[in-house]
């Protein structure tokens, strides 16, 4: 086995962990929420399962570095910088809404780009991987984007900045000037889902801003590796370091490009 399809492996069997991790807070009347901003919560299952995850990968990989939500880091020197969500869709899961996630994403430093990505949805048994230049996977079977073009009944879907409140860039604008050309807009409140759902078929399309490296690494890699177009709002090439992200399946990329350019 090579040291990617390894780390994928590892990657897999600790996000499920942490999944239970999960699960065993999720609604538990143990569980407390902080909040880092006016709207931006952290629970105690956040911090457990960020705690879990970066044990073990400092264990495993002690020469790679970490980048995870809650503020774990580890500057490791080696190829590989691990980028750790323990959780997303923290307001989901403080509102006992069964939506939610962990993504890893692991970046190659040579390559300057993400290699190996996990999300798991540890209330449906649900875990999307994907190995650059291998195809995407749900449990383990091949998914593929949409085949829509149809921009009248496309199912969409999106995500708005925490700082909605006080920010004028919070997604109003884009979001008044797509909903009526679409079928549905969802608003599910976990970016990695997202990104898998447009993997799997499910959302024809996906844009957000103002997104977190952890929220997306994993999830690109999957929907791009699922055969869809990931870029950022003028079409260059995402990059899990800048906070904006549109995944699509080919067909209806470039539509999207055109309503999201105007701002």
């Amino acid at each position: 086995m090579d040291q990617r399809a390894a780390i994928l492996d590892f990657a897999r069997a600790i996000s499920i962990d942490a999944g239970e991790i999960l699960l065993q807070g999720f609604r538990s009347p143990g569980m407390t929420v902080s909040y880092k901003g006016v709207s931006n919560p952290v629970t105690s299952v956040d911090q457990a399962s960020e705690e879990f995850l970066y044990r073990k990968i400092r264990d495993r990989y002690p020469d790679h570095g970490i980048v995870a939500e809650e503020g774990h880091r580890a500057n490791g020197h080696g190829e590989y910088l691990w980028y750790v969500d323990p959780l997303d869709g923290t307001t989901n899961f403080a509102h006992g809404v069964a939506h939610f996630s962990v993504s890893i994403g692991v970046f190659s430093k040579s390559e300057s780009r993400v290699v190996a990505g996990i999300v798991y949805d540890p209330c449906r048994r649900e875990l999307y991987s994907a190995l650059a230049g291998e195809g995407a996977f749900l449990n383990g079977e091949g998914i593929r984007v949409s085949a829509s073009d149809d921009l009248s009944r496309s199912l969409v879907a999106t995500g708005f900045p925490y700082d909605k409140n006080i920010s004028d860039k919070n997604n109003l604008a884009q979001f008044n000037r797509i909903l009526p050309r679409v079928q549905c807009v969802r608003r599910f409140g976990s970016a990695a889902l997202d990104l898998c759902y447009v993997a799997a078929g499910r959302f024809d399309t996906y844009w957000e801003m103002k997104v977190s490296p952890w929220d997306i690494a994993a999830g690109c890699l999957i929907a791009e590796e699922a055969g869809g177009i990931v870029t950022r709002f003028d079409g260059r090439p995402y990059d899990v370091e800048v906070p904006e992200v549109l995944a699509a399946n080919p067909l209806l990329h470039g539509l999207f490009l055109g309503l999201l350019a105007h701002g």
